[in-house]
């Protein structure tokens, strides 16, 4: 049996088609999208552009494995987190989606102050919450207007099978949901105004929506299944679904979540937590920032890595992002610089200076969900495009002195897994991968590694 599913980031539609049981995927198909940039800090999307590229992607990876319709289970989908659409009470859109990038909530973003213990997230303007109530106050007609708000991915869905629903990890990653009760904050939501009204019925990931509709290059009466967040999947399909488990998530940029079946109560109030892919779990996650973003613009400027392996620490100290997620580092963060630089200094050196920065900044972050967890991880787990030339994975048991496990940078695994288990099929979740790099020595890298916190410390302070 086929699964198939759309995974929908900032800037493309990626579709594939996966096997139940077997590794990786038959297929995969991918559009760009055009994201329109009104003015600064304004990232936003047509709802029917992405509608239609989603479609296109999903006919094209169809097409392409050449299966029966009967062969086919059901498809789910993946999005980016913060992102939302507006529809009137036809279900129409009302202008531009906004996405997750948008920081047009900024001067909003104070009323989540104080709410961690609720919401599990600290104020950012990069969150649903602040940005509709920036609707509400600089748009008032077109919230007046809106029926329903529904994030990226409940939006594919109402598209897709006409059901209105709201996948539980996206309210959260929104601040606008009660994290430990699974369920919207009430309460928060009514004080500020935005109300329950406008909000879709919650639902856990896995649950079975509704039936596919016509034009999606897929039989319709398809079963659709909710999705989860993106980071979530990606450590789902990386075997990070496992109690204490920390998940790397390096692409552009650098989530690093951690799975557990309690919601963790931070007394710095530091990760954001949210509702993991699997029922009973919840996800705590910090980031390292766009090292990833970085490291693609140097091979830009210098060519490809002549070697893919890594180099020991030199003098030269790059830094890319701070060395542990907060509220503090999110607002006042270091400026990239590299400190060191020498006339002699080669590409390549820059490049590893670079690699270094990136592994210390999870090394940071790794360090500060193990003290808001209060227990070591029981795994730790790179994947995403990234890690995929190994040399972030080879770092991390080095600065670590632990093993570290290599996965998948795809999330088609767990959108099976979801699709199965929501279908009563048989499914073998995702495992840890068993591509392991072995623990390094840690002692090699101690130093460079205080070099670096010190200079992150001193270049933020100077800002």
């Amino acid at each position: 049996m086929l699964v198939a599913g759309l995974d929908v980031g900032g800037s493309s539609v990626k579709a594939w088609v996966a096997e139940l049981d077997r590794p990786g995927v038959l297929a995969q198909a991918g559009r760009p999208l055009d994201i329109v940039r009104p003015g600064p800090f304004r990232a936003e999307v047509d709802p029917q552009v992405l509608e239609a590229a989603c479609r296109a992607a999903l006919s094209e990876v169809v097409a392409r494995v050449a299966r029966p319709a009967v062969d086919y289970l059901g498809v789910t989908v993946c999005t980016l987190r913060q992102g939302f659409v507006l529809v009137d009470g036809a279900g129409a859109p009302l202008g531009l989606g906004i996405l997750n990038s948008d920081r047009r909530g900024a001067p909003y973003a104070e009323v989540l102050a104080g709410r961690y213990g609720l919401t599990g997230h600290w104020p950012a303007p990069e969150l649903t919450l602040p940005k509709l109530l920036a609707v509400r106050a600089e748009e008032p007609e077109r919230w007046a207007a809106t029926a329903r708000v529904l994030f990226v991915h409940d939006w594919l869905l109402w598209r897709m099978c006409g059901e209105q629903v709201t996948e539980g990890s996206y309210a959260c990653a929104g601040g606008m949901a009660d994290v430990a009760r699974r369920a919207w904050a009430v309460e928060l939501l009514e004080e500020t105004g935005v109300g329950t009204s406008r909000l879709a019925p919650w639902v856990e990931a896995g649950t079975l929506v509704g039936e596919l509709g016509e034009g999606w290059g897929l039989p319709a009466t398809l079963p659709v299944i909710a999705g989860s967040g993106d980071t979530q999947l990606a450590a789902m399909s990386a075997g990070g679904l496992g109690d204490g488990v920390i998940t790397v998530v390096a692409g552009s940029s650098t989530p690093v979540q951690v799975a557990t079946t309690e919601p963790v109560e931070d007394p710095l109030g530091r990760p954001w937590v949210s509702t993991h892919a699997r029922r009973g779990l919840w996800a705590a996650e910090g980031n390292a920032g766009y090292p990833g973003t970085t490291q693609g613009w140097w091979d830009a400027l210098t060519g490809p890595a002549a070697t893919t392996q890594p180099q020991l620490p030199g003098d030269l100290i790059a830094v890319t992002a701070p060395p542990y997620w907060s509220r503090e580092t999110w607002e006042h963060k270091p400026p990239v610089s590299l400190v060191g630089l020498r006339p002699d200094s080669t590409a390549q050196d820059v490049r590893a200076a670079l690699a270094h920065a990136h592994a210390f900044s999870v090394r940071g972050n790794i360090d500060d969900l193990e003290r808001a967890l209060g227990r070591p991880a029981t795994a730790i787990v790179v994947t995403g495009g990234g890690a995929q030339d190994g040399v972030l994975p080879a770092l991390l048991a080095a600065v670590l002195g632990r093993d570290v496990h290599c996965g998948s940078s795809a999330t088609a695994a767990a959108g099976v897994t979801l699709v199965a288990t929501a279908l009563g099929a048989h499914a073998h979740p995702p495992g840890l991968p068993e591509q392991v790099v072995p623990a390094g020595d840690p002692t090699i890298w101690q130093s460079a590694y205080e070099r670096w916190v010190a200079t992150t410390e001193a270049l933020t302070a100077a800002l």
